[in-house]
């Protein structure tokens, strides 16, 4: 088997990028190029505001820019998952605020005309065994509640959607839809450029001293400042305790022909995952390629990247032969990215206790999630909406902090709290 390169497949093409050297005094500094950095900066354009945008490499290169694009209300929590933390009521609160945010992004991408591989498919998700499938059929009863409609399959059913006799069930969520994302952050930022946004890439900050922002050749000040950054919050001595990363690969193969492609979804294709804890999951592209993504429990919280890892490849691979036996594929390309998350794996959003002119935007593991609370961090500060400022604050408290964290180490804190968060034994 020939190992796959260790790239990722869309940044072949790197953009042109333009550094920020001048001194400047602005109304919105924005730190963050991905999905929530680029959503924020519209936000705030819309209500006249001068904006800037620093981004330390270039949009999308982050974990924004590597994901699969899916984008879909369910991300890394299902609405059961905040049923149970808010009650019915708060869980639609975050439900439709999440939705939002797909459909902000699929406005941009139609009205806009954005060439982002813009795929209608509804989100698959795959019970591997019984217990899993009714912790489905509990996300169907819950969703209902709100008039929410899921499709339900069970052990028989889903294999009229599904090419594999190894899955026992499965839901699937309407009206989503994948993209390619960092296509997606490369044509919101032309647009926002259009608009009189002002983006800066290669310009890492270096310092934020209260309303100031230094980078290597200029100091910005800005009324507001928003942080849409994840794993490298902690360089600013921000929310360092509170937001760590697990890290997910991603593969994408080589062009699959009809007959294999009809072998995996035999009525239509979906954005699919898995119920296993760290989970699998699969799309297909607009060009036939099948990306593949998972991880596994050496690397999810490993510091840094890993790049070039056997393992992950061995893994995938037999798990695609496991489930998909009869399609044989090659892939063509490998590549791995942190994810920011919580100890609750909700993100965190709400104003810094001491600068309150500081707004987080962090730890929102979705593109729709991320996208919906940037476009509310523009609406709280600049009309005053704070209808969700209780969900996800960056104050809230977790079950694993304090001194034992500082004496077990901040990754073991994050992988038990994560596990105990999912249940896991």
């Amino acid at each position: 088997m020939m190992r796959p390169d260790d790239n990722v497949l869309w940044y072949l093409n790197r953009p042109e990028t333009k550094q920020c050297k001048e001194n400047m005094d602005i109304n919105i500094a924005i730190v963050g190029g991905g999905m929530a950095g680029l959503s924020a900066a519209q936000e705030f354009a819309k209500y006249g505001k001068k904006v800037a945008l620093f981004e330390k490499y270039f949009c999308g290169s982050g974990v924004s820019g590597k994901s699969a694009g899916f984008i879909t209300p369910n991300a890394e929590l299902s609405f059961t998952d905040f049923a149970k933390k808010f009650n019915i009521q708060g869980a639609a609160n975050i439900w439709n605020l999440i939705n939002s945010g797909v459909e902000t992004i699929r406005t941009n991408i139609i009205k806009h005309n954005f060439k982002c591989d813009y795929q209608l498919q509804d989100s698959l998700v795959l019970a591997t065994n019984l217990k899993s499938l009714k912790t489905l059929e509990k996300e169907v009863e819950t969703a209902n509640k709100i008039n929410y409609q899921i499709s339900q399959y069970d052990t028989e059913s889903i294999k009229q959607h599904i090419g594999s006799d190894k899955y026992v069930g499965g839901i699937s969520y309407p009206n989503t839809f994948s993209i390619n994302a960092y296509a997606y952050c490369q044509e919101l930022k032309k647009h926002l450029l259009s608009q009189g946004v002002l983006i800066f890439e290669e310009t890492p900050v270096k310092k934020i001293d209260d309303h100031r922002l230094e980078t290597e050749y200029a100091t910005i000040t800005a009324d507001f400042i928003i942080m849409c950054v994840d794993k490298n919050i902690e360089d600013f001595n921000m929310l360092s305790h509170d937001v760590y990363h697990a890290q997910t690969f991603l593969m994408a193969s080589e062009q699959l022909t009809d007959q294999q492609i009809k072998t995996i979804f035999p009525s239509k294709n979906f954005m699919a995952w898995d119920t296993q804890f760290i989970y699998n999951y699969f799309r297909l592209t607009p060009d036939h390629r099948l990306l593949l993504g998972g991880g596994d429990m050496f690397t999810t919280y490993a510091s840094t990247e890993t790049h070039n890892y056997g393992r992950i490849t061995k893994k995938l691979t037999n798990y695609l032969a496991y489930y998909f036996p009869k399609v044989q594929v090659q892939f063509e390309y490998q590549w791995s990215g942190l994810i920011g998350i919580s100890k609750d794996i909700m993100p965190i959003m709400g104003r810094d206790k001491k600068y309150p002119h500081i707004f987080y935007v962090t730890a929102s593991a979705g593109l729709a999630i991320a996208c919906a609370l940037a476009t509310y961090s523009a609406q709280h500060l600049l009309t005053g909406r704070n209808d969700m400022n209780e969900y996800f604050s960056p104050y809230r408290k977790f079950l694993i902090s304090g001194c034992i964290e500082k004496i077990i180490g901040k990754k073991l804190s994050f992988m038990l709290s994560n596990l105990i968060k999912m249940n896991v034994p």
